[in-house]
């Protein structure tokens, strides 16, 4: 979960530092044409964000809605390594061992996320 939120940290700053050069190439005096066609993004883009530019002075993204996240991420690095040491285990047992105050289905999601699906052991004679 920290390497998605890292990567999504790494790809918003390399959308800050692109919409940075559109900016930049205005400045050097190049049309909004020649600046989409070099960067590789659509002339409305090149506008929309000069304009955001002029009026509001930032690049980046606004905040997007919606509910916030239950879980921190101390918590999804704890459930990732119950996990990774209890690969039989389950959401429920992983609360009660973690001690966290959630709802089972929210551990199903961060194990769905994590890459981690419920495993019954193989029964052999």
């Amino acid at each position: 979960m920290a390497a998605r939120r890292a990567q999504a940290a790494q790809r918003q700053g390399d959308k800050v530092a692109l919409r940075g050069r559109i900016v930049g190439m205005r400045e050097s005096g190049l049309s909004t044409c020649d600046i989409a066609e070099e960067v590789g993004v659509h002339r409305t883009t090149v506008y929309r964000w000069l304009k955001r530019w002029d009026e509001e002075g930032n690049l980046r993204d606004h905040s997007k809605p919606g509910r916030a996240r239950k879980t921190t991420a101390e918590e999804d690095r704890r459930i990732r390594e119950y996990f990774e040491t209890h690969p039989f285990s389950n959401a429920i047992a992983a609360r009660e061992h973690l001690q966290l105050d959630l709802s089972a289905e929210t551990i199903r999601k961060r194990m769905k996320e994590m890459g981690f699906r419920h495993r019954t052991p193989a029964i052999k004679p």
